[in-house]
């Protein structure tokens, strides 16, 4: 019985009479070489004196002896791994015998578990020694017939769709089996651990022996059954490349057959009128539905069977809709054959009206089926028994449905299919630039069909929002827009910044940065919105945002923070010449999101982050004021006529380029600020024009350089530090008797010595 099921569970329903053909095959055969060939084995026998009859090759060898139930070795399975599967099955069956023997001597708790443990064992080896391969029923080649009709089309894809079901069905089998010996595996070793730990005396170690024989024969089991699985999965496959040549052989030869146009004709009228009749099979299920909601006392499981009668009754609808859409196509393509067909047949619109009808028939479908999963799950009020029998009634009608269901997606497949050949066969008959034309319009709906797939695969969910490819794409492209809009109006008012009027106002560049900003917020929020992610927990985001800012954001959230500030305060614009304390010094360039570009004197962009420009101390030269005060120091040398001096010095000011002069109350102005060392100091003071103080250097330059000259024309010497150094000479000795007398300055000794 156990083999008989196993054999079930194996083979498909559908090959069991092949299956049960080639075994009754196979015995007479055998039992005809067997008649034929045991008189000569006799005969040969007979003649040879002495010659014994062969034993067996494949008879248990009576030395072997089963293990020891409680003292396994590691590799105590290879005494039957190794061996041909008959004598595998009597060495299994003798060593259950062996732990049997040892069951008896347990005490009565321990017995009864042992038994039942011996018990799931026995059951365990009866299913491992049953042998069933995956036979695949015998396929003719391709082609089988010189012509086929569309109808037989349709029954080879009918083929297709079953053997791919049934391929599915063995991958999920496969990978539900292969998770199973993964748990054995885990199980096996949990097992073997404690065993190893457990006393060989003790009862706990023959039944963890039991436990650890009985894993391992379901998991090899199980092994066998994934092996098999997956042959009659490569065999399914290689039946699936079969049908697939035969389908696009049979679309090479395609003929109208022995069905004559007015049978075609009369199958569609037929097909429409099945389908008025379902339209009002459904009008009055809800009326029917209506009348039981309007009644006083609303009688819910009443009211649940009429809902899942008008689900039944729409996908029947439906499907008679689509059966619609397919007769006309048939007909259509016999018109063509027989060269009665209009000529002015729109292929495009054929198409889109088929390509739409399928779309929104299966998006119907996705929601049918969800409802009636529901109602086949739900479980009924057992207080009325009137209620029982609607529900049973309703769960009668639910798989009804879902019967339904499969026969519309099957059904829109179908369509697809004659309207892709009626479609190429039209092409076909085409020619010059027409065939071009509309062969180019089919490849690109047809890749625009494919690429649709796999924009609408699922890579992960949220929630219950399935995140897909074509969501990702609709999420990047609303954060293109947003940024093109912010964009555009930042170079909108560019332009208006770079008109005199509006030259000085620095409202402009605060108001384009805060509107990009606001933008690109809403931006990402219908971005991550449009892929499904909820925001009605937002306060539970912010949360968890605030705790990241206490810790890693704080000095990204302060940067963006200072620079609100900048932009909003107005002490830094873009355009003003700064000096930092640490010396740096330079224009403004740029005021973002977390720094303030910065571009020194040298041309090099530097980028200092916003809190420092707040926290810390700078000068900004063009904050208030349009012009800058220079001061710029230099000396001539004693003796000197001032005025000389200071009308050289006017006269360079005057050639300067970003020296304000015609200013009321600003003119330059040079004054003698010191006596020096060596010269005399004076000091030029002038006011420079914005572009000037921005330029600090450049224009102290180009003063020295053209006061040097105006210096020179004038004849006046600029000095440079001059020392006189006067070197006094010593006074002459003079001798007197014995005496020496040093005569020198004032506060020199006299020297005498007297003679002895």
């Amino acid at each position: 019985m156990r083999a008989h099921i196993l054999d079930t569970m194996i083979t498909p329903p559908e090959f069991a009479p092949a299956r049960r053909r080639s075994r009754g095959c196979v015995r007479a055969a055998f039992l005809l070489l067997l008649a034929l060939v045991w008189p000569l084995v006799s005969w040969a026998q007979l003649q040879i004196p002495g010659t014994a009859p062969p034993e067996p090759e494949q008879a248990e060898q009576p030395s072997w002896q089963p293990p020891d139930v409680t003292a396994l070795s590691p590799d105590w399975w290879s005494q039957f791994e190794t061996v041909s599967p008959e004598i595998a099955k009597t060495r299994l069956d003798r060593f259950v015998a062996a732990i049997e023997a040892r069951i008896p001597g347990l005490d009565p708790d321990n017995l009864v578990t042992a038994r039942n443990n011996l018990e799931n064992l026995r059951t365990l080896v009866e299913l491992l020694s049953v042998t069933a391969p995956a036979v695949a029923d015998e396929f003719k080649p391709v082609p089988t017939q010189s012509s086929y009709t569309l109808d037989e089309i349709l029954v080879l894809q009918e083929q297709l769709r079953e053997l791919e079901r049934e391929r599915s069905q063995l991958a999920l089998q496969i990978t539900q089996t292969e998770r199973q010996v993964s748990i054995l595996r885990e199980r096996r070793e949990n097992i073997r651990q404690q065993y190893r730990a457990t006393q060989a005396e003790a009862p706990a170690r023959l039944l963890l022996g039991i436990n650890q024989v009985a894993a391992r024969v379901e998991f090899e089991l199980n092994r066998k059954q994934v092996r098999q699985l997956t042959e009659r999965e490569k065999q399914v496959g290689e039946r699936i490349g079969l049908v697939r040549e035969q389908l696009a052989f049979a679309r090479q030869n395609l003929g109208t057959g022995e069905q004559a146009l007015d049978d075609v004709l009369a199958v569609e009228v037929a097909a429409r009128n099945e389908a008025a009749g379902k339209n009002q099979e459904v009008a009055a299920l809800q009326r029917q539905l209506l009348d039981a909601l309007s009644e006083e006392d609303v009688n819910p499981s009443l009211v649940l069977l009429r809902r899942q009668q008008l689900t039944r009754a729409s996908a029947e609808a439906s499907l008679a809709e689509l059966q619609v859409a397919l007769a006309a196509r048939k007909a259509a393509w016999h018109r063509f054959k027989a060269g009665e067909l209009d000529s002015e047949f729109d292929i495009d619109g054929s198409l889109a009206e088929a390509e739409a009808l399928t779309e929104a028939t299966l998006e119907q479908v996705e929601v049918w089926s969800e409802s009636t999963q529901t109602t086949l799950v739900s479980s009924p009020s057992r207080s009325n028994l009137n209620a029982v029998k609607n529900f049973e009634i309703t769960r009668s009608v639910a798989r009804d449905t879902l019967d339904l269901i499969e026969e519309i997606r099957d059904a829109s497949n179908d369509l697809l299919l004659i309207q892709d050949i009626l479609s190429a066969d039209l092409i076909a008959s085409q020619s010059g630039l027409s065939k071009a034309w509309s062969s180019t319009r089919l490849a690109i709906r047809s890749a625009w069909s494919s690429a649709s797939g796999l924009i609408d695969y699922e890579i992960f969910s949220l929630g219950e929002t399935p995140v897909t490819p074509g969501g990702i794409i609709k999420m990047l492209l609303i954060l293109l827009f947003a940024y093109a809009i912010s964009w555009g109006i930042r170079h909108l008012l560019d332009r208006a910044t770079g008109r005199q009027q509006f030259a000085q106002s620095p409202i402009f560049y605060t108001l384009g940065r805060l509107l990009h900003y606001i933008i690109i917020l809403i931006g990402i929020f219908a971005a991550l919105s449009s892929i499904g992610m909820n925001f009605t927990n937002f306060a539970l985001i912010a949360g968890a945002l605030s705790v990241g800012i206490g810790f890693g954001l704080q000095a990204i959230v302060n940067n963006f923070v200072s620079g609100l500030i900048l932009l909003f305060e107005g002490s830094l614009r873009i355009g003003d010449y700064i000096e930092l304390d640490s010396g740096l010094a330079g224009m403004v360039k740029e005021i973002n999101t977390r720094a303030t570009v910065v571009n020194s004197n040298d041309g090099v962009d530097v980028v200092v982050p916003n809190s420092e420009l707040v926290t810390t101390k700078l000068t900004n030269w063009t904050l208030r004021e349009s012009v800058g005060r220079l001061r710029i120091s230099f000396g001539v040398a004693y003796g000197t006529d001032k005025e000389k001096v200071k009308e050289a010095a006017l006269a360079a000011a005057e050639e300067m380029e970003f020296i304000v002069l015609n200013m009321r109350g600003r003119e330059p102005q040079v004054r003698l600020v010191n006596f020096g060392d060596s010269a005399l100091e004076f000091q030029l003071l002038a006011w420079c024009s914005r572009q000037g103080v921005r330029r600090p250097h450049r224009v102290r330059s180009s003063f020295l350089w053209a006061l040097e000259t105006k210096l020179r024309e004038a004849g006046i010497e600029i000095p440079f530090p001059q020392r006189d150094l006067h070197i006094k000479e010593p006074r002459p000795r003079v001798e007197v008797g014995k005496a020496e007398v040093v005569t020198g300055d004032a506060g020199e000794s006299d020297k005498k010595s007297d003679s002895s």
